[in-house]
Order: structure tokens, then C-alpha cells, then sequence
């Protein structure tokens, strides 16, 4: 199967190279072996590169714009995703790869899953997550996955997936029913200040329990690798019945496989994990705390004087299986 980004590229290179001036396709099958139809086309005389997904599935009929020259529509269960000439090649086709690699996993409804996939493909290329993770950004992936990893699924099962909504936007990294999670990793060199990055994160206003989970991590040639952890997860039983999440929620992160060997020299270890509860006595900003028109503060907290604040590993797991109510 023509699955990798660069073998997509030069077969519809080689499909417009056997077109003509007039109207018309060069189509051809993908996935023979699949229950959907799945086909690339070459359209004339514009030349634009297409995705066509056929199924009997019943899916909302929309137009999405994935970036300039790049769109989406979905008519009568049928995924249709064209990129213009003026398009990057190497992206459409990228995002092929992607899309094919998702049309292989178990799914009671694959388009369905596809259009979801479509709709993380979008967020990502909206914040610009293309080229691939910058170091601090890689750290904070990584930090977060080893709480999914190491804190949340051995509390949640499977249910610790859906919990992660940090890639997504949630103003906490985790949150389940009433409990939240916002978790913080950060190098050796400045471990005791923790840098909220706005005044919600931190916000308890809705919640039973929130808390801020701190983890220290240094480089090591001994250490894991973001995609070693990104695998292991995916092996993971746990992750199993949610894998079409997870896998949208690390593309939503700005991970892609195309860019693992970005990351490869990175190789962490972690060397401290702290939790602390976080309530009214907690130093902090939060909405209630900023005069009308003030907004999107950032600001550091001191770790070393929320000892009493501390709390133990279980406790979070815990809180996070119950949903239990703060202490005050």
C-alpha cells in the first residue's frame, strides 16, 4: 500500500504527468483490502490533488478549510478532501499518510472517525504546529504524558483518555467529571518556579477538586524519548479502547510521526514529581482576582512556600476515581 508522504507525493506527480490539457480524473484505488472505497484523484485542467472516502455512514454534510487552498467537504457519507495547486504538496500528501494510518484502525465508524481526525488536522495547523514542537513545547508533551501515563490511567482506565484535554484547549491539562489536573515540567535548572500561563489554569471556581501537578525532568542518554513514550502509550491495554482519541488529542499537541526523528536526541528522565491542592489559599491569580478589561496574565508561583499545600500521589489518583470535594 502507497502510505508514506513522499511515495503519496510521486504517485500524484506521476498521475498529472499523464494527463492531458482537457477536462477529466486520473483515479486510483487505495486501501483494496478495506470495506470503505478510498481513492486519490488528479483533477484537470486545474490539477488539483484529491482524497475521496465513499461509505454508507450517515455524516453531517459541512465544508471545512483546513488552511488556504486546502478544504474539506463531506456530502452523503462521502469525505472529499482537495488541495489546489498553489497548496504545499508535501502537507496534503503528509496528511494523507495521516488519514490512510487512521483508516487502519478498528472503528465502528471510520468516517466519522475520519472527519474527527480532519477536525484535529485543523486545530493543529491553526496554531502552527506544522515544522514540528519547539524544546520547551516537546518538554510539556512529554510531562504530560507521564502523568496520562503514570498518574491517570492507573485511576481512570481507559476513561483517562478522554480525561486529557489539554491539547484541546481545556483551561486544565486533565479533567474528569469534578476534578482537574493541570500539570507543569520543567528542567533542573529552575526547579522551584512554576510559570502559570494564564489566570485559568489555576481557577478552581467549577470544580471539586483541582490540582497542580509539578514534575522535574533532566536529559539523559539513559532516558525515554517523546516517541518511546508516545509508543508505549499506544501498547498500552488501557489506551486500546480509546486509541482514536488519544491518537487526535497528540496531533492536536503538534505531534506527528513524520517529525519523530526532530526528537530523537531528546531523552528524559524524570526526577522529581510533586502534587499540590490547590484552593483559595493557594498563591494564584484567577479571573475574580483582575480588574475589568485585564486578561491572559502569566505569572510565577514559588513552589517552596506551598509546602503545606502538598499532597501525595494517591491522593490525586484518588481524587480524580471519586470526585471528592476540596478541603477548606
Amino acid at each position: 500500500m502507497t502510505s508514506s508522504p513522499e511515495q503519496l507525493e510521486e504517485s500524484f506527480r506521476a498521475a498529472e504527468e499523464g494527463g492531458g490539457p482537457g477536462h477529466g480524473a486520473v483515479r486510483r484505488r487505495l486501501l483494496p483490502g478495506s470495506d470503505l472505497d478510498v481513492f486519490t484523484e488528479v483533477r484537470f485542467p486545474d490539477r488539483d490533488w484529491a482524497l475521496l472516502v465513499h461509505s454508507d455512514e450517515q455524516i453531517e454534510d459541512r465544508d471545512l478549510l483546513l488552511a488556504a487552498g486546502l478544504t474539506c467537504r463531506t456530502r452523503d457519507g462521502t469525505v472529499e478532501i482537495v488541495a489546489s495547486p498553489e497548496t504545499d504538496r508535501l502537507l496534503f500528501c503528509t496528511l494523507l499518510a495521516d488519514l490512510l494510518r487512521q483508516l487502519n484502525l478498528p472503528a465502528s465508524a471510520p468516517t466519522t472517525a475520519l472527519v474527527r481526525r480532519l477536525h484535529a488536522w485543523r486545530r493543529m495547523l491553526g496554531r502552527g504546529l506544522l515544522t514540528g514542537l519547539a524544546p520547551e513545547a516537546r518538554m510539556g508533551l512529554y510531562g504530560e504524558l507521564l502523568v496520562l501515563r503514570e498518574v491517570m490511567l492507573p485511576s481512570l482506565g481507559p476513561a483517562a483518555v478522554r480525561s486529557w484535554l489539554g491539547p484541546s484547549g481545556g483551561p486544565q491539562d486533565f479533567l474528569h467529571q469534578s476534578t482537574a489536573a493541570e500539570v507543569k515540567t520543567v528542567s533542573r535548572r529552575d526547579p522551584q518556579r512554576c510559570r502559570i500561563n494564564n489566570e485559568h489554569q489555576l481557577d478552581s471556581t467549577e470544580l471539586d477538586r483541582l490540582f497542580l501537578v509539578h514534575q522535574v525532568v533532566d536529559t539523559s542518554p539513559d532516558g525515554t524519548s517523546l516517541g518511546e513514550l508516545v509508543d508505549d502509550l499506544r501498547e498500552n491495554p488501557q489506551v486500546g479502547p480509546e486509541l482514536t482519541c488519544f491518537e487526535n488529542c497528540l496531533l492536536e499537541a503538534g505531534w506527528l510521526d513524520a517529525h519523530r526523528n526532530q526528537y530523537v536526541n531528546d531523552r528524559y528522565v524524570l526526577v522529581r514529581r510533586q502534587s499540590f491542592a490547590v484552593n483559595a489559599r493557594f498563591p494564584r491569580m484567577v479571573p475574580a482576582d483582575l480588574p475589568a478589561g485585564v486578561s491572559g496574565v502569566s505569572y510565577l508561583v514559588d513552589l517552596s512556600t506551598c509546602g503545606s499545600h502538598a499532597v501525595d500521589e494517591e491522593t490525586v489518583r484518588e481524587s480524580a476515581k471519586s470526585g471528592g470535594k476540596a478541603e477548606e
